[in-house]
């Protein structure tokens, strides 16, 4: 493992972001959501996905001069297209202007199509919160997961997030697909060698199997059952659906591609309800109840705030040696001043 300083680690994502021919204050809002993903220490949907993005951004396949355009607008509800942009850029653009919805409505949804993955939802919804809504994102991709009792892959994952303010120092926030494991997981297992429980996924030939290679060569499984099933459906309806962009295995327009991504962001603004400063405190009470029932219960969002305060005090991170090879690749064929470790 290689220790990097936290400020290098902004400076070459933003400058290689930057580099990749993005615009110089979307390469500023991206490098935002990558380090607020990285600060969660999980080495996966993070900083770690950088490389791609940059090959992404480089090779054309992903647009680095988007225009997001509104297509729909009826009271606090609006949809864009993302022209091809990277899931970062639309990711953040659509939870800012639900924000602005709400604002004006006291909640505000807003969804945006043709655009690419967000690495996880944590980032923008923790920005929300911050700033005292509650906020929720949603997006579809790709049919990588099965139904209950079938082997065939028939819908996405419907990865998601929620974050709530609190006075606890950290928002209440919960970030997970509908699937007992993301790619990044079983990626990550494997990598480790480690086994995982046989009903999180099949393999090729639709038998269980705790092999998270063979998982993810096969079909994934949808927690819970029917009930996983069941909230993937919903969660392909208000992405997909609302956003007039591809459901299921539906070719895109023009380039056929199948899965791309659509999101959903829905902030709520809660001055009309409770205000913001009930909302935290009852929020917080919430949280301290269930502890005095379960004393050392887990929080979500805890463990992301712990890293989070971990990492910014010392400063640095460890990253694999891979990942600051990779990096220093792209530093070099971009013109970007190498990644130093720190002493």
């Amino acid at each position: 493992m290689a220790k990097v300083g936290l400020d290098e680690v902004e400076r070459v994502t933003l400058q290689l972001l930057h580099a990749s021919g993005l615009p110089k204050q979307d390469a500023v809002t991206v490098t935002e959501v990558f380090m607020r993903a990285t600060y969660r220490g999980l080495s996966h949907h993070d900083v770690y996905e950088l490389p791609g993005r940059i090959q992404g951004l480089v090779s054309g396949k992903i647009n680095a001069n988007a225009r997001i355009e509104k297509l729909q607008h009826y009271a606090a509800m609006e949809s864009y297209e993302g022209d091809n942009g990277l899931g970062e850029l639309c990711g953040m653009f659509v939870m800012k202007r639900a924000q602005q919805l709400a604002d004006e409505y006291g909640i505000g949804l807003c969804t945006v199509r043709n655009t690419n993955h967000i690495l996880a939802s944590s980032p923008y919804v923790e920005s929300a919160a911050e700033q005292g809504y509650i906020g929720y994102m949603i997006t579809r991709g790709a049919p990588t997961m099965g139904a209950p009792g079938r082997v065939e892959k028939v819908i996405g994952t419907s990865p998601m997030g929620y974050a709530v303010p609190t006075d606890k120092g950290y928002p209440l926030m919960f970030d997970a697909c509908i699937a007992y494991a993301s790619n990044g997981v079983l990626k990550e297992k494997a990598m480790l060698g480690e086994a995982v429980p046989a009903y999180w996924g099949l393999d090729v030939d639709g038998i269980p199997t705790s092999n998270p290679a063979e998982i993810s060569k096969g079909t994934r499984q949808p927690i819970g059952g029917h009930k996983g099933f069941g909230l993937t459906i919903f969660g392909e309806i208000i992405t997909g659906l609302l956003s007039e962009g591809q459901l299921i295995d539906e070719p895109q327009p023009g380039t056929g591609a199948i899965g791309q991504p659509s999101h959903t962001a829905i902030c709520i603004k809660a001055d009309a309800l409770i205000g913001e400063e009930q909302l935290r405190g009852r929020a917080t009470e919430m949280i301290d109840r269930m502890l005095a029932r379960a004393p050392g219960l887990h929080i979500p969002g805890q463990r992301s705030a712990a890293s989070k305060e971990r990492m910014i005090s010392e400063g640095a991170i460890e990253l694999t040696e891979q990942l600051v090879a990779k990096l220093n690749e792209w530093c070099a064929q971009l013109q970007v001043a190498p990644l130093m470790q720190a002493n």
